[in-house]
């Protein structure tokens, strides 16, 4: 899997990461009973055993990443991001980049169509509130052709979100600007990066023109680098006023350190959203 470095500018709230994707499809599987995985509803409800279903690895630094997605009784519940303990080992402190992750089979049930892991090592704007060195994890509702059209720059269409499909509490600013090849990201202004606690770990939306087309869990080395081994963390996603594109969408995200020398950040407690917008 070919290795993607960017060097390019920042632009405004978020990093500008122009990508060349590689996609390609085999999968694995496991039965497996339910654990870090599943988020606290599921753990509550679980009456079964559920499947994963698991993408190619990839390499990245001295470690490898990759993507698999939880199945319970022929529905989507969970779908995470997994890597060694050698990707943060392995990592560079001056060259940002991006992988794509192969998608098992099944994940594409889920709505989501291109899955991505990328590092910055000197964060990115706004100053002073994500200039941490940290990885961006992207769920995409979109294929790497789609992306590649995102040219950037203003965006109108995303004031038409603006209290119809984001909560008032999810904003950009300040005004709406696409970051080429990904789209207007929207931060949670409740969340500890705008407050003096500051930033280790968040969940970002991200919209091209006028629908929202990706999800972001956004967490930084430090936190990961804190967490001991069997250490997890579930934290609550706020939903969407409204929905265009159907899709399993998450209620919470989980971020753990696995006690089998892993890190996995997983949309957790999906839930199948019609379009009603």
């Amino acid at each position: 899997m070919k290795k993607l470095f960017m060097h390019s500018h920042r632009l405004l709230q978020t990093l500008a990461l122009a990508s060349v994707f590689l996609l390609s499809g085999c999968e694995k599987t496991q039965d497996v009973e339910p654990t870090a995985s599943l988020g606290n509803d599921q753990k509550k409800a679980k009456t079964t055993e559920t499947k994963i279903y698991y993408g190619d690895a990839v390499a990245i630094g001295d470690g490898t990443a990759w993507v698999w997605v939880e199945v319970m009784q022929g529905k989507p519940i969970a779908m995470g991001i997994e890597f060694t303990e050698g990707v943060l080992d392995g990592i560079s402190e001056e060259e940002m980049y991006e992988f794509v992750l192969p998608l098992p089979g099944p994940a594409h049930s889920t709505g989501y169509k291109t899955v991505t892991i990328g590092w910055n090592p000197m964060g990115h704007e706004p100053t002073g509130v994500y200039t941490l060195p940290h990885f961006d994890f992207h769920f995409y509702m979109q294929t790497e052709g789609q992306i590649m059209q995102i040219a950037g720059g203003p965006d109108e269409g995303a004031w038409s979100l603006v209290g119809t499909v984001f909560p008032e509490y999810y904003t950009f600013g300040p005004e709406p600007f696409a970051v080429p090849h990904m789209g207007v990201h929207w931060s949670d202004v409740r969340s500890p990066e705008f407050s003096p606690a500051g930033f280790s770990r968040t969940f970002i939306y991200g919209s091209d023109d006028d629908r929202v087309t990706f999800l972001e869990p956004m967490i930084t080395l430090e936190y990961l680098e804190s967490l001991a081994a069997g250490d997890s963390e579930t934290l609550p996603v706020p939903s969407l006023l409204s929905y265009v594109d159907p899709g399993y969408y998450p209620q919470s995200y989980t971020v753990t350190h696995t006690t089998d020398g892993t890190y996995s950040i997983v949309l957790t407690d999906l839930m199948f959203r019609n379009r009603n917008r």
